[in-house]
């Protein structure tokens, strides 16, 4: 692909400059980019929805130029960055998977071959972080069994590499609600409210029982309409706050 490898070289460089860089130089520098690799998809790979992808991907920025952004601001800073950047290392198998990812082709592909079911085998940029499922599995505890779990995170980026966006709402959904126990309460509801984490943290916990729950509970339980409107990867992904959620758990059952 050519132009992919210096776009992912300028993100590299830009992601050493969050550590000391003031908060209007990073958002310049950081919009900067993230036009030049918006401009590049849409020259290279119209009508494909890439675009649109890199568009809904997390933000970069250290807040308002007067800003002193804290150590936390900026560690999701850099974190937004990295998720961009997976991205953009995996847009080579998502172009090649552009052909064959969403549910209407693996359907009419399935009618072509006379089966019942078709096998996929996807590559695409992690909604749940590989290395946070491999930490996962890798816990013993003689309390919970995290094979539930794991094999939900699983589908979660198997519903996104297939662009299976209500499914991607309704797993999140099923994973704030099986996690409770972990943190010693029946519900994520108690989780979000009284966890005794940062109050940045149980920020983004509320985010995940609020916004997450509305939205999966606004597609499982709607009733069938004369005009429907489906849901995008930037209603669905919450893949931050799920980490964070996530890293939790790793962090209390290590």
């Amino acid at each position: 692909m050519n132009g992919l490898d210096e776009l992912a070289r300028l993100g590299a460089e830009l992601k050493t400059q969050v550590k000391w860089s003031e908060p209007l130089q990073l958002n310049m520098s950081a919009a900067g980019w993230t036009a030049r690799v918006n401009q590049w998809l849409c020259e290279s790979f119209p009508e494909t929805g890439l675009a649109a992808e890199w568009a809904a991907q997390p933000i970069i920025e250290l807040g308002l130029p007067l800003d002193r952004p804290t150590d936390f601001k900026r560690g999701m800073t850099e974190m937004n960055l990295d998720q961009r950047l997976r991205w953009l290392a995996s847009l080579p198998s998502r172009v090649a998977l552009k052909g064959m990812s969403t549910p209407e082709k693996v359907n009419a592909k399935s009618v072509e071959v006379g089966r019942r079911e078709v096998k996929l085998s996807l590559t695409a940029r992690a909604i749940v972080d590989p290395i946070r499922i491999n930490e996962l599995q890798a816990i013993s505890s003689d309390t919970f069994d995290l094979k539930k779990l794991v094999r939900l995170c699983e589908e979660l980026n198997l519903a996104f590499a297939t662009e299976s966006y209500l499914s991607m709402a309704m797993l999140t959904r099923a994973i704030i609600d099986h996690v409770p126990p972990i943190f010693g309460m029946k519900n994520f509801s108690e989780v979000a409210n009284n966890y005794a984490g940062s109050n940045s943290l149980r920020r983004e916990l509320k985010n995940l029982e609020t916004t997450s729950r509305n939205i999966a509970d606004l597609h499982l339980h709607s009733q069938i309409k004369k005009k429907e409107t489906l849901p995008n990867i930037t209603q669905v992904d919450s893949s931050n706050s799920l980490d964070l959620l996530l890293s939790e758990i790793v962090a209390r059952l290590s």
